[in-house]
Parts: C-alpha cells; sequence; structure tokens
C-alpha cells in the first residue's frame, strides 16, 4: 500500500493584531506539528509557522490493485534510466501500457493498463465496498489512497512537473510501514480563495494550507461546513476540518478556533468586500504560496 508521507500540514492560524497585520501565524487549521498523522482531534500550535501534520495511512491509505495483478512485461525499450520502466520519464513499456509502481511489492516499476485516463481532478475508485484502481489514472499519476479516499496524484522529480503557480514537487511517497518510496506527487496547484475553480477531485473538493517540511503549499482535502466566524474548535483544540471552502480556521485576539474567509493580499484582499466589517489580515510571517500572500478576512 502507498500513503502520501511527506509531513502536510494543515494550516490553522492565530492572529496577533499589529494595526492592519497579524502579528503571527493564525492557528488554528487541526494538525500539530509534532504529529506525524493527519487527525481531525490534533490542534495547531499558534506560532510564527504553519504547523501540520503528516498525512498518513489513516487517511489516504494507499494505491490498491484494480483486481489483476500489474503487467511486468511488455518492456519497450531498455534506455529508459530505469528498469523495467521509468515513473517520470514514462518509457519501458509498450503503448497503451503506462509506468507506475509495482503494487505487488512496492519495489520497483511496473507496466500497467489505463482503464481510465485520470488526473489530479479525477478519483481512482469503484465498487462496493469502494476500492482504489490504479489503472484509473492516466500514465504519470498514481493513485493514492484507500475506498473513496482514492484520487489520482501526478508524479513529479520537479516542481516544473507540477501545475502552476501554486503546485510543487514536495510529497513523497511512502509504504504502509512509513518507509520512503522514492517516489514524489505534486502539491496542488488549486485556488485556496476559490475552491470552486477547480483542481481538486470530487472527493476532497476544498483547496487548503498545508506545510511540507518548511514549504507552504495548498493541497486538495475535504470540506467541512463552517462559514465566516463559526466555531472550529474540536474537544478544545482547533480543527480545520470543521471549515468549508474557502475558509480557515484561526484564532484573532480573543476570538479563539473561528472559521474566517481567506483573502489575497497580494490583489488586495477583494474577498473581504463580501465579509462585512473586516479587512484582509495577513500574518506576522507572511503566508506565500506560488507568489501569491494569502490572509484572513477579519475585523
Amino acid at each position: 500500500m502507498t500513503y502520501r508521507g511527506v509531513a502536510l500540514v494543515a494550516l490553522g492560524l492565530a492572529l496577533g493584531l499589529s494595526g492592519s497585520c497579524a502579528s503571527s501565524r493564525p492557528e488554528g487549521t487541526g494538525i500539530d506539528a509534532a504529529d506525524d498523522t493527519t487527525d481531525a482531534s490534533d490542534t495547531i500550535d499558534a506560532s510564527d509557522t504553519i504547523d501540520a501534520s503528516s498525512i498518513d495511512g489513516a487517511t489516504i491509505d494507499g494505491a490498491g490493485t484494480d483486481g489483476t495483478p500489474p503487467i511486468d512485461a511488455a518492456i519497450d525499450a531498455n534506455t529508459c534510466p530505469t528498469a523495467p520502466c521509468d515513473l517520470y520519464e514514462q518509457c519501458g513499456c509498450t503503448s497503451p501500457l503506462v509506468c507506475d509502481l509495482d503494487f505487488t511489492d512496492l519495489m520497483g516499476t511496473s507496466c500497467r493498463a489505463v482503464n481510465m485516463a485520470g488526473t489530479e481532478t479525477s478519483t481512482c475508485f469503484s465498487g462496493t465496498p469502494a476500492t482504489a484502481q490504479p489503472s484509473y489514472c492516466a500514465g504519470g499519476y498514481i493513485c493514492l489512497g484507500s475506498g473513496a479516499d482514492a484520487a489520482c496524484e501526478r508524479l513529479c522529480d520537479a516542481s516544473s512537473d507540477c501545475g502552476q503557480p501554486r503546485g510543487q514537487c514536495v510529497i513523497e511517497v511512502t509504504n504502509g510501514m512509513g518507509a520512503n518510496l522514492g517516489v514524489r506527487v505534486c502539491s496542488s496547484n488549486c485556488n485556496p480563495t476559490s475552491s470552486a475553480a477547480g483542481g481538486c477531485p470530487s472527493n476532497a473538493t476544498k483547496c487548503g494550507f498545508f506545510r511540507a517540511g518548511t514549504q507552504d503549499i495548498v493541497d486538495c482535502t475535504v470540506a467541512g461546513a463552517g462559514t465566516q466566524n463559526a466555531s472550529c474548535a474540536n474537544a478544545g483544540n482547533a480543527d480545520d476540518a470543521l471549515c468549508a471552502a474557502d475558509f480557515l480556521c484561526t484564532t484573532v485576539g480573543t476570538a479563539t478556533n473561528r472559521c474566517r474567509r481567506v483573502c489575497n493580499r497580494t490583489t488586495g484582499g477583494n474577498e473581504c468586500a463580501s465579509v462585512s466589517g473586516t479587512t484582509c489580515l495577513g500574518f506576522g510571517t507572511p503566508l506565500v504560496v506560488g507568489g501569491t500572500e494569502y490572509g484572513v478576512c477579519a475585523p
């Protein structure tokens, strides 16, 4: 089974106000930097960084097979950098077969069929109960997740392989024991101020903030229901999973653990015009993804 193994952190913020700016990062989106698993009950600590927890098998739990073993034959040449085929160059397989991880042992690569040419906006599961289907992803994509959480992710060996301006080649794929398989996938190029603009699969429609190592990124996640000023406290802790798409669990002053509208400070924070009595507040350490600075709408 395969996992997204990088320490992806759901962003939760605690805003300390200084004039029209926040003096510290917002606290809130539900995952503690000290934790290695994604858990809705985890918290984000107030600090000058965006905390985040690793996405592990509890939520993204591995790409299963589609009922037939991967095809290990059909090698079309010996010029690939990896034998029998290469994930990034997509060479070594006879068309229409494509190169993917060898899901029989996760020890290398193999050629497989493409039954559906899914991309980063596609799910990759079928049946009842739902089962992950690697063949539902196009060449250059891998099916990660279990059951109805399974979705296609773009393979990469550099950020230039990813959707721009926000996509980054920073997410490691691990096996069920946490071992790094030496394979990376892209973070999403979704828009955190307008999740509905696209870029995410139907089973994870919210474009949320995360941290991968020391880098802030955006990625697709499941949306909650909370909108402006709705509580996002879970057992007293911040939980961004309770906030709707385009909202972030934050603390501003004494107003703790509240969902607030995400805004684009680079373009003037126009998103806050529809949220009465607010302006687009930034963080003491600016939250920047893909060259754009983001904040939240608050008084």
